[in-house]
């Protein structure tokens, strides 16, 4: 009986924790926020790289950016891009962080403070992201690879996968845990 007790509990201390689900409070600034900015980010994303390139040795190189981004999301087995100044950055990476992603196996980009502060590179880095992925907005996380969206947008975003439990699942695969 002590036998089997023990490896019950030995068992359970190996399982994943559940994730954290994200503030309601973003969830609700979200669903007001987004679909008003999404459209003038997809504008402003690439114009503002054109132009911040103008003061890069060599200029503005989107082909260059979009395969450093490649090569970038392929780098470990979640990635996230993120400002660090913002709410749903923090957010994001403390849900991934919650549902127990090994922190050796967690890579996190900071193009820059916030999208209003991005020089050259990180003005390239979003518009690769957005031409690449269709999402301008950050974060942007991608496990084993694979672009799962932002904490409450994208495909499907951190907020769906926690709620449909699937979370869990697709960091075991990228081997995260």
């Amino acid at each position: 009986m002590l036998h089997a007790l023990l490896l019950l509990t030995a068992g359970a201390a190996r399982l994943p924790p559940t994730p954290k689900a994200p503030s309601g409070i973003l969830g609700a600034a979200s669903a007001v926020v987004s679909p008003l900015l999404s459209p003038v980010y997809r504008l402003q994303a690439p114009a503002q790289a054109r132009v911040l390139g103008f003061f890069k040795p060599g200029g503005y190189d989107g082909a260059a950016s979009r395969a450093a981004v490649q090569e970038t999301v392929k780098s470990a087995p979640v990635v996230v891009y993120s400002y660090p100044l913002s709410p749903f950055c923090t957010e994001a990476i403390a849900v991934l962080r919650s549902a127990g992603v090994d922190e050796s196996k967690l890579k996190v980009v900071e193009p820059g403070a916030e999208w209003f502060l991005l020089g050259p590179a990180g003005s390239a880095t979003r518009a690769s992201l957005a031409e690449l992925y269709g999402q301008t907005s950050l974060p942007h996380v991608f496990i084993g690879g694979e672009s799962i969206g932002g904490l409450f947008t994208g495909t499907p975003g951190l907020k769906a996968l926690v709620e449909d439990g699937s979370l869990t699942a697709l960091l075991k695969a990228a081997r995260a845990l």
